[in-house]
């Protein structure tokens, strides 16, 4: 077997958060808001976070996430996410997945796909998996490229890269079953 040729990135992660903003909205009284510091795991990217990558020309920061979050009903999803990226194809694939087959790497902080998400074609070889035209994705046309940001591709060495991936399912399926499991957070 040949060694990959290009340039090759390497996949790695990193506990980040967001500040999220939660308003009730209370009748002839004033509106109740509350923030906190959610906990969400970050692709990084040769040590760089990809959401720098996905930054808009004008400086605007990407505000998509994992689905990684460290917040009760995200465990699900984040396994779904997971196995998508390692082409493990099964019913919980909807909410991670396009209809064209793209994977969703980074979504809205609600985690809906439907509000659109950073989305790339995973495709393997026997010694690579590629994000291939990594780019926005309108979640109700399906259309791609819907932003400033111009579509690029990222090519890791299989095995480290499923090493990764594989670390992170277990530790969320583990989450799933039981949301005191898994990895503490920062």
């Amino acid at each position: 077997m040949q060694p990959p040729t290009g340039d090759l990135s390497t996949l790695g992660w990193a506990w980040s958060s967001y500040e999220q903003t939660d308003t009730v909205t209370r009748q002839f009284r004033k509106d109740l808001s509350t923030t906190r510091q959610v906990a969400v795991v970050e692709w990084l990217i040769d040590g760089e976070p990809l959401t720098e990558r996905m930054r808009f020309p004008n400086g605007t920061p990407c505000d998509d996430l994992t689905l990684m979050h460290d917040a009760p009903n995200f465990p699900p999803a984040a396994v779904a996410s997971l196995r998508a990226l390692l082409l493990l194809a099964g019913a919980e694939q909807e909410p991670v997945q396009f209809s064209d087959g793209r994977v969703g790497i980074l979504f809205c902080p609600c985690g809906d796909l439907y509000c659109g998400a950073v989305s790339a074609n995973v495709v393997t070889s026997d010694s690579t998996v590629e994000w291939r035209d990594i780019a926005y994705q309108d979640g109700n046309t399906e259309q791609i490229g819907v932003s400033e940001v111009a579509a690029f591709t990222l090519m890791f060495e299989r095995a480290p890269y499923e090493s990764t991936i594989t670390a992170l399912l277990e530790d969320w399926a583990a989450r799933a079953e039981d949301p005191r499991a898994g990895t503490t957070t920062p």
